[in-house]
């Protein structure tokens, strides 16, 4: 690879279009690597893609990029269509496309020997500025799935910092309405069931007033019993004619006796009514101290959670794991040679 005949241009390949848009989508981002080429007089010949053989194809190439990899950095095999989908392609040559099309564009040789543990890649164009274009598009090639995993972070680290303010937020309104739910519940629970614990309090209350629903319809009946034998009285009242004592007497005693009867079955009715009406609230109270709590412990749980994965997270991005971060190329240096036109 060092070679007398090289010029040592060190051209700094800034890949400014492509990468400033994923550097406005992750501001942690670490960036493109800054790529020097260089370029060289010795000539090369155009390998197979498979690198079984001399390259094919219509078109002939005139420049390769060779670049060295870390072995297992390329996480998807290469294929043409890659190429030709990055934002490098949009400014390579109408022939340049043509020949990524139908011809052997690429080339990749494992376990290279010039340089250990490395891949040796080798990168076809009709141009000088078509293989600069090939080396953009590697580089996009490279880091696509690395890029994707860091805004799978970001994006997450973003919906936990959203959730973890939401809570924190709701948190100083709801443990302020605590005490005094609490407080009101208490008293109810004093009045209604005071020698009973919360859960037993809350499922008498709950029985209590099942069996008021069912007192209620029994005396709903009785009740449309006596009204209806107060009414077929009140019918003989009216009718004309001549009573007796005794005939008077006795229809007199039966006004008084469903009369008392209706009244003893109204205040039945209202006691019940009024025995359920208080389970009602106490049960309400109940359920609005139980459900404000859970949802404090909830939102101090949510808040506790959050803090823990969103440091976890920032650690991360901070600290990127090896397939988070860019492609590695040796020396960040591409060498363009000539391709031999024999």
């Amino acid at each position: 690879m060092t070679n007398s005949k090289k010029w040592q241009i060190a051209i700094a390949l800034v890949l400014t279009c492509n990468f400033a848009l994923w550097a406005a989508e992750e501001p942690n981002d670490p960036g493109p690597p800054q790529i020097k080429i260089e370029l060289s007089d010795q000539g090369m010949s155009w390998r197979s893609s498979s690198d079984r053989g001399p390259g094919q194809g219509p078109i002939r190439p005139t420049h390769v990029a060779e670049v060295f990899l870390r072995q297992k950095q390329l996480r998807s095999a290469l294929e043409p269509e890659s190429f030709l989908k990055t934002s490098a392609a949009a400014s390579m040559s109408p022939k340049q496309r043509e020949f990524i099309e139908g011809s052997d564009a690429f080339a990749h040789m494992r376990s290279a020997r010039e340089v250990r543990s490395h891949d040796r890649f080798f990168l076809y164009a009709v141009s000088e500025a078509d293989a600069r274009r090939m080396i953009e598009a590697l580089i996009e090639i490279l880091e696509e799935k690395p890029k994707r995993r860091r805004l799978e972070y970001a994006t997450k680290l973003q919906e936990y910092q959203e959730e973890m303010a939401k809570a924190k937020g709701l948190l100083p309104g709801k443990e302020a309405l605590l005490p005094n739910v609490k407080a009101e519940y208490d008293k109810s629970k004093e009045s209604a069931h005071p020698l009973s614990a919360d859960t037993e309090a809350a499922e008498h209350a709950k029985q209590t007033m099942l069996e008021m629903s069912k007192m209620l319809d029994a005396l709903d009946v009785e009740l449309a019993g006596i009204r209806e034998k107060l009414k077929v009285i009140q019918d003989y009242w009216s009718q004309h004619g001549a009573w007796t004592k005794e005939a008077f007497a006795k229809l007199q005693e039966l006004q008084i006796i469903q009369t008392i009867e209706l009244k003893g079955a109204e205040a039945r009715r209202k006691a019940a009514v009024a025995i359920r009406r208080r389970e009602k609230d106490f049960l309400d109270l109940f359920d609005q101290w139980t459900s404000l709590d859970s949802e404090v412990r909830h939102l101090k749980s949510t808040i506790e959670s959050r803090e823990k994965v969103i440091a976890q997270i920032e650690a991360i991005l901070a600290n990127p794991k090896p397939e988070m971060l860019p492609p590695k190329i040796y020396q960040d240096k591409v060498v363009i040679y000539p391709v031999h036109t024999d």
